[in-house]
């Protein structure tokens, strides 16, 4: 049996699911990911906030591409493995020049988290098996993400009035009180004819 991913470490413990659950929300799905382009505070060492590797951001990166050492150990090295040679990761010129050992960071939507790359995948496997397993809360989570992402598109229309945007919080605070809850037919009513009035709008747009 393969070792335990830092993802799965977390999410085993009851202390720490919860962080596990923002991720979730936070990474995924993947269009939600984005590299870090510039660390704020350049003075302080960034770490992945699940395996605790050390980051590095895109900007850095760029910078130290035209580093000369870089370009030449980069050139003899592609040499030495056409030769057949094995070059050890830590010998490698982008590490010694470039990253020095991080790797580079990303992040998600309203999140101050940053992660590895390996752990976006990791999380992202752990929520594609979760669904397969039939995990309970993973299935609620992902269930709770595609209920924002509707109700998002309501709120966020310019189509809808202070008045309508209002219902609408009130219909989807009703629904996350109770996740059971069946919308009754007169909040279905209200969400399809505000969903036709958008669709209407959106028509008049393209005319």
């Amino acid at each position: 049996m393969s070792e335990k991913t830092a993802i799965e470490k977390f999410y085993e413990d009851e202390k720490s699911r919860g962080f596990v659950n923002h991720l979730i929300h936070a990474y995924l799905p993947t269009y939600k990911v984005t590299k870090v382009w510039d660390f704020k505070d350049k003075k302080r060492t960034y770490k992945c906030s699940v395996c605790g590797h050390e980051l590095i951001d895109a900007v850095t990166v760029l910078s130290r591409v035209e580093n000369t050492d870089y370009i030449q150990d980069s050139i003899h090295q592609l040499v030495e493995e056409y030769e057949g040679k094995v070059i050890e990761r830590k010998n490698r010129a982008v590490v010694k020049h470039i990253t020095h050992g991080a790797i580079l960071a990303w992040t998600g939507e309203k999140t101050d988290t940053k992660l590895c790359q390996s752990c976006i995948q990791h999380l992202l496997d752990l929520v594609s098996l979760g669904l397969i397993m039939g995990d309970q809360n993973i299935t609620y989570q992902v269930n709770k993400m595609k209920r924002n992402a509707m109700f998002e598109s309501f709120t966020s229309s310019p189509a809808l009035n202070p008045s309508e945007i209002n219902v609408v919080e009130k219909i989807q605070k009703k629904i996350e009180k109770n996740p059971k809850h069946v919308t009754t037919f007169g909040d279905l009513e209200v969400l399809q004819n505000l969903k036709k009035k958008m669709e209407e709008d959106e028509k008049k747009k393209k005319h």
